[in-house]
């Protein structure tokens, strides 16, 4: 699963405290308009218990509403608040509204076996009612009154808390997502800690791990660091071993050698020589195999070779050996530049280039680095140059150990093992610059490394 461990946790915990949030704000709002719903329902019922209250018996026997005895809400026009009665008496039914109705009507619901109902409803003016309906006997009459309130001010109320709960919400929702986001980066310092050190140790600056983790990391920083352990181990013991190695078979080859050179065999010319060929394939194979074995060896798996300062050592060096030349080594490298190489590997590499350029060289040596997608290592002289017949064949056989380009020195064959075993290539060239030979040796991007400047200038 890829992207970062914090922002992970950051956005799931952010998405489920907003939906967590929302559903509560859900939840509490139709709890909240319920309970007003109720209490609404609970003070209609009280005003048509008044109401029924009020009712007496008139001049005519029929039950008639003594005014008096009415709120003035249900006396104003269009007040909101309004009520009808129906009473029936032998079969007979006759209305009483409310004022406040005026000439319109108030619906009241289908008639049930239930004592009381309550029902929506539309008022005289389009408005949202809320009725209650209440089935009464009085005077042996059946006696239904409905009381009816407009919902608008309910509805506002309503509306006015959704806002005040819903930014109180979202304040306790960005307060929370705030101390989960210190929690988070609290929690997670150890393994900032850990990415520092991973990075030290890629540039070769540590050669294990000791950050304090959590107990659910410590077994695989336990295991990475048993594993490192382990790859140097392996490879001082290899190191060791082709010592031996090169020691052994050089001791009888020498003994070959010293046997070809016997009297016994200069009567016979064709077999000795045959025999110093095969000497001489033979060392050379030793030496070959030998390096690319310590080349596959290598020293710690991270450690890293400053560029720079490996260039300073050859110029220095070259410029005593080629006194005579006095050599102008122009020097082009990024500042900073290390490369995941064992230091022998790199100063064998560039000491063969640098070398073979300032022995062919008329007074100018250029050395150029170019950190891309791959790192190029070019070194040109102003010297002779190739022939471009020569320089094709050189190039075909770049990748071959066993052979180098004639008359630039066997350091070549050196510098191509060390170019492949690290999974480069070398191009050979006409310097366009300079005029002479131009070998660029193309190494992996990932092994190139730039180290800050720790010293202020």
């Amino acid at each position: 699963m890829n992207g970062s461990l914090h922002r992970r946790l950051a956005v799931g915990l952010a998405v489920s405290l907003v939906l967590l949030a929302g559903l509560q704000w859900l939840l509490a709002g139709i709890a909240i308009e319920r309970l007003l719903k109720a209490q609404l329902a609970q003070r209609l019922e009280r005003d048509a218990e008044n109401l029924l209250a009020a009712l007496h018996t008139g001049a005519d026997g029929r039950l008639a509403l003594d005014a008096t005895r009415v709120g003035g809400e249900y006396q104003r026009p269009f007040s909101g608040h309004y009520y009808r009665i129906v009473v029936t008496q032998d079969g007979q039914t006759h209305d009483i509204t409310s004022r406040s109705l005026w000439d319109g009507g108030l619906a009241l619901p289908p008639t049930v076996d239930e004592r009381q109902r309550e029902t929506a409803a539309r008022g005289p003016q389009g408005q949202s009612l809320w009725v209650v309906s209440v089935q009464y006997e009085k005077r042996a009459r059946r006696v239904v009154i409905a009381v009816a309130e407009d919902l608008a001010p309910l509805q506002s109320g309503l509306r006015q808390w959704h806002l005040l709960y819903g930014l109180l919400s979202l304040a306790v929702v960005l307060l929370v997502l705030a101390v989960q986001r210190w929690v988070v980066q609290r929690s997670l310092r150890p393994l900032a800690e850990l990415q520092g050190q991973l990075q030290a140790l890629e540039r070769g600056e540590r050669t294990e791990l000791d950050a304090p983790v959590p107990d659910e990391i410590a077994p695989l920083v336990a295991q990475l660091n048993s594993m490192l352990g382990m790859l140097l181990r392996r490879s001082q013991r290899s190191r060791e071993a082709l010592g031996n190695l090169a020691h052994a078979l050089k001791t009888r080859l020498a003994v070959l050698v010293q046997a070809t050179e016997s009297p016994e065999l200069a009567a016979h010319p064709a077999l000795m020589q045959r025999l110093v060929d095969s000497n001489t394939l033979m060392r050379h194979a030793i030496e070959r195999e030998l390096r690319r074995a310590r080349l596959m060896g290598g020293a710690h798996p991270a450690q890293r070779s400053s560029v720079a300062a490996v260039i300073d050592q050859l110029g220095r060096t070259l410029g005593i050996l080629y006194a005579d030349k006095k050599p102008d080594i122009r020097i082009d490298v990024p500042s900073g530049l290390a490369l995941a190489m064992d230091p022998e590997d790199l100063l064998e590499l560039l000491g063969n280039l640098m070398d073979n350029a300032c022995a062919w060289c008329t007074g100018v040596v250029g050395i150029s680095i170019r950190h891309a997608d791959d790192i190029g290592i070019t070194i040109e002289d102003d010297g002779p140059g190739c022939p471009a017949t020569q320089l094709e064949a050189l190039a075909e056989r770049g990748f071959r150990a066993d052979e180098s380009r004639p008359g630039h020195g066997l350091g070549l064959a050196i510098v191509r093992d060390l170019v492949d075993s690290y999974g480069g290539t070398l191009e050979f060239g006409h310097s366009t610059a300079l005029g002479g030979l131009r070998v660029t040796a193309h190494l992996p991007g990932h092994l190139g490394h730039t180290v800050p400047n720790t010293r202020g200038d």
